[in-house]
């Protein structure tokens, strides 16, 4: 399989399409049809044979631990792969390269919300314990309702989220449509 990574703006039609037909089989919606901050996304699509075969993206955030230490996060949606190729690994391939490229990137940490928790954790994900918060203007507001997973793009990091998995605390800015 082989990998590209494209910003949403530069994918052409036949890819937006291909996508899109992915997402909707797996989530029954594509990401065309989403929110506003899906339109500065950047995807990466695992090909084989001239087909989209694995998808999933990436939005920046910035998530601030209880202490003020701010992490340039690259907040990953729409992990999917073909129906048909389900079980062969290639997800788990494409998330691989992901983490890769985003440490070089300078991102220190990747986070999702995880459809199959399971998935995730045979990669090394991290469930995260602690609170989460959204900032909205002069407020912040607890979300506990929600779950994320983490994956630390350096050892230090994995060092602390791994240890205070519940006395620490993340906050995110308020987006559009989709806290977490």
């Amino acid at each position: 399989m082989q990998f590209e990574i494209i910003a949403a703006h530069d994918l052409d039609k036949q890819q937006q399409q291909q996508i899109a037909e992915l997402c909707f089989a797996a989530f029954d919606e594509d990401p065309w049809s989403q929110y506003t901050f899906m339109q500065n996304a950047v995807h990466i699509i695992g090909i084989l044979d001239d087909n989209i075969v694995s998808h999933a993206l990436w939005t920046d955030r910035i998530f601030t631990l209880k202490d003020g230490i701010t992490l340039k996060t690259a907040y990953i949606e729409y992990v999917t792969t073909d129906f048909k190729m389900r079980g062969k690994g290639l997800a788990s391939k494409l998330l691989r390269y992901l983490t890769d490229v985003l440490t070089t990137l300078g991102y220190e940490l990747t986070a999702l919300q995880p459809e199959d928790e399971t998935f995730y954790k045979k990669l090394d994900w991290i469930s995260w314990w602690g609170d989460l918060y959204i900032k909205q203007d002069a407020s912040t507001y607890l979300t506990d309702d929600y779950q994320i997973m983490l994956f630390p793009l350096s050892a230090q990091l994995k060092e602390r989220l791994t240890h205070n998995l519940v006395d620490d605390t993340i906050c995110a800015d308020w987006r559009e449509g989709e806290l977490w």
